[in-house]
């Protein structure tokens, strides 16, 4: 015979006030944090709770609720919490990580085919060319330089993780495009296949100061060997470059939300060299020479604001450059941005160099640059 389950409260004793007293030290502490938390809300944020129509249709109730849930004291440290679960037991990085061998992370977007990427491809590839033309009758030349994926350079860390074979031959053929468009193009690939040491931070997305260095390196030879720009009179200073070894904490640990994690739970901290460059001098307080125009503008993205880029070409070139390079400017942002500024117009370089990442080539084209088109139709 099964046995059934008897409480009695004389053989329980004091123990048997233990789930009351547990329920209400709950509830209690429960109260606590959410008048805490709802003390930090701005009273702006409550403005028409109160109302009475609000409160009938309940738009008061999901007030309430959205400013506790944005407030909420514990949200944080239980998003830590919930975080740290989703690492450790399936190495989760979010949607727009992924993560290769031995503490690589690479962005989603440049494992990722868009629909339509030949024709957004070739969209860009027209803006570049007409830009290149218009720069051209005012005596401006265009040079554009493309930054290769880090899956692409630095493959031998994928381990695993898949690389559309139609990504293949993008780069080149795209480059290839705008060379048979008669546009200058300098392709970065071959220059940072060449290189046996690590060319992109295993943390970020952007590449190292050695990847940024032999890509400066590459571009200065070629603005000098086109005669855009003149060779400088003497070597860099040695002394103008003072680089020491550090810890950095890559954007890509940012964007899968692994940096508020404790250091044993997160990927490794990465060690790598982060060097001051010292500005090159020149004989006035701007960049403008004898003609009182600037040489070299440089447009871009992030890449020409990361590890020292500009700093390494201006240091190679002898002169200073101007970095027009936007964070998260995608394709056109800056490139549209400094070609259409007041000081574009009124003191126009001598050379434009537009940076554009390879992942930037195939993706949908955004509501900026199909305005940009439509201006090539008038």
């Amino acid at each position: 015979m099964s046995e059934c389950f008897s409480f009695d409260p004389k053989k329980a004793g004091w123990t048997r006030f233990i789930p009351v007293a547990a329920f209400g030290v709950i509830m209690l502490g429960g109260f606590a944090v959410t008048q805490t938390s709802l003390r930090e809300v701005p009273e702006e944020k409550w403005e028409g709770i109160g109302k009475i129509h609000r409160l009938l249709d309940g738009e008061a109730t999901r007030q309430f609720s959205t400013q506790l849930n944005e407030h909420f004291l514990l949200s944080k440290p239980f998003a830590k919490i919930e975080r740290g679960v989703t690492w450790t037991i399936a190495g989760d990085t979010g949607a727009s990580v992924r993560r290769g061998c031995d503490g690589w992370l690479f962005l989603s977007d440049e494992l990722t085919p868009y629909a339509h990427a030949a024709e957004n491809a070739a969209a860009r590839a027209r803006i570049i060319t007409q830009t290149a033309a218009d720069l051209q009758m005012r005596g401006i030349k265009l040079v554009v330089a493309v930054v290769p994926d880090k899956t692409r350079i630095e493959e031998d860390h994928l381990c695993g993780l898949h690389r559309p074979a139609a990504f293949a031959n993008r780069l080149n053929d795209w480059v290839s495009t705008l060379a048979s468009n008669k546009v200058e193009v300098l392709n970065f690939a071959p220059a940072l296949a060449a290189m046996k040491e690590e060319r992109y931070y295993r943390s970020d997305s952007h590449w190292n100061e050695r990847g940024a260095n032999v890509a400066a390196t590459t571009l200065a030879d070629r603005l000098q060997s086109l005669k855009l720009v003149d060779k400088p009179a003497t070597a860099p200073d040695p002394k103008a470059i003072q680089s020491n070894t550090t810890e950095r904490s890559g954007d890509l640990m940012r964007v899968s939300n692994l940096e508020g994690l404790p250091a044993w739970m997160r990927p490794a901290t990465e060690v790598t060299q982060v060097s001051k460059v010292a500005p090159v001098a020149v004989a006035s307080d701007d960049l403008f020479g004898d003609a009182g125009l600037p040489t070299v503008a440089l447009v871009g993205t992030s890449f020409s604001r990361a590890a020292n880029f500009v700093p390494f070409l201006s240091q190679h070139l002898g002169a200073p450059v101007a970095n027009l390079a936007k964070d998260g400017g995608d394709f056109d942002g800056a490139a549209y941005a400094y070609l259409n500024s007041k000081e574009f117009k009124t003191q126009p370089p001598k050379v434009v160099v537009w940076e554009v990442p390879e992942r930037m080539l195939q993706k949908t084209l955004t509501v900026s640059e199909k305005k940009w088109l439509e201006t090539f139709k008038s």
